[in-house]
């Protein structure tokens, strides 16, 4: 790698790291949000959905160990299969998890659930801000890096905006009695089945990335 690449990468590290860092610092404050509102409301989805933020701060160091990764360019194709496959497992995990705790909730006490749906909405309403104002962060990114660092960041965000919506309103309709309590159950295996679909599409995209750069360097 010739100085003039290291120079330009050694500058776009010290630029994006200020970014991202400004993200995870929010994600941080999204996990803190959340965590106390599904306390407060013992609510299982808020609950879900700061393993789902967690699973975001894993995959949002992607951008980064892609460049530290090309400084090492004779392993730069083992480096990026590796490293795209253990986040998807990762996440496949906690897709599992939450799953078979939100089965758990909804088939082995569901007398037991009380959820205070106003809480749930004002929490996830907290969050959803937070979560906003992180993308308006993340935008930052030049586009060419953030797409090609960031498989599936428009379907992310697009998931996350519906999310942000579903939450306030599932807290409302459960505070209201138009929907009952295990509702929130449901919400719970709904984001770990979304979790375990990106761990997966996660791990074809790693291993179609890594057969094409084989196939391109044996031509």
């Amino acid at each position: 790698m010739s100085a003039g690449t290291a120079s330009i990468d050694a500058e776009i590290i010290a630029r994006y790291r200020r970014i991202y860092l400004r993200a995870w610092a929010l994600s941080l404050a999204i996990i803190v949000i959340e965590l106390t509102g599904a306390s407060l409301a013992g609510s299982s989805a808020l609950r879900a959905d700061v393993y789902h933020v967690a699973g975001d701060m894993v995959v949002a160091s992607a951008p980064l160990a892609v460049i530290y990764a090309r400084r090492r360019p004779r392993h730069l194709d083992a480096i990026l299969l590796c490293g795209g496959s253990a986040v998807a497992l990762v996440l496949m995990a906690i897709a599992a998890e939450l799953i078979a705790e939100a089965w758990r909730t909804l088939y082995s006490a569901p007398a037991s659930l009380d959820i205070h749906g106003w809480l749930l909405s004002g929490f996830a309403l907290l969050a959803a801000g937070a979560n906003l104002w992180q993308h308006r962060i993340l935008s930052q990114v030049h586009l060419a890096h953030r797409d090609t660092t960031h498989l599936g960041f428009h379907l992310h965000v697009q998931m996350d905006l519906l999310k942000n919506l579903a939450l306030p309103i599932l807290g409302a309709l459960i505070a209201l009695h138009r929907l009952p309590n295990d509702a929130d159950g449901w919400a719970a295996g709904c984001i770990g089945a979304w979790i375990g679909a990106r761990g997966f599409i996660l791990l074809i995209a790693s291993a179609l990335t890594f057969h094409r750069r084989e196939r391109l360097g044996e031509s």
